[in-house]
């Protein structure tokens, strides 16, 4: 079954760029417009959730991207830290910017929780072809 996914999406991948792209959109949308703006203060009850799902989400596709292209250079240490890496900024971002956002450490915390996940997920896809 994964392989089947992994020959559609290789001469695919500009499916992939296209889901890049637009969870990169979502996420900047989503974390640094001022809150009242997105949704109703009542879905901010599961933020911790939406930061593993997001982030994991970003960080796994932008791994199978590049595991895709080039499998042989897939270090996913880099694919790890680069998605803690744009959760650092968006937290940076929501601190220095006036945007009625709130920088958290717990945040942070979270997207990296939910980029190790995508990176474990990484690993038993390579591990498997």
């Amino acid at each position: 079954m994964i392989s089947q996914i992994n020959n559609y999406l290789s001469e695919r991948k500009y499916l992939l760029l296209a889901g890049i792209i637009l969870i990169t959109v979502v996420t900047l949308l989503l974390t640094l417009m001022p809150v009242d703006n997105i949704m109703p203060s009542k879905i901010w009850t599961y933020d911790k959730l939406g930061h593993m799902v997001i982030f994991g989400g970003w960080t796994f596709l932008v791994g199978y991207y590049r595991y895709l292209k080039s499998p042989e250079n897939l270090n996913l240490f880099t694919i790890f830290f680069a998605g803690v890496l744009f959760g650092i900024i968006i937290e940076g971002l929501q601190y220095i910017l006036p945007l009625n956002r709130m920088a958290d450490l717990f945040d942070v915390a979270f997207d990296a929780l939910g980029c190790f996940i995508a990176t474990l997920a990484l690993y038993k896809i390579v591990d498997t072809e």
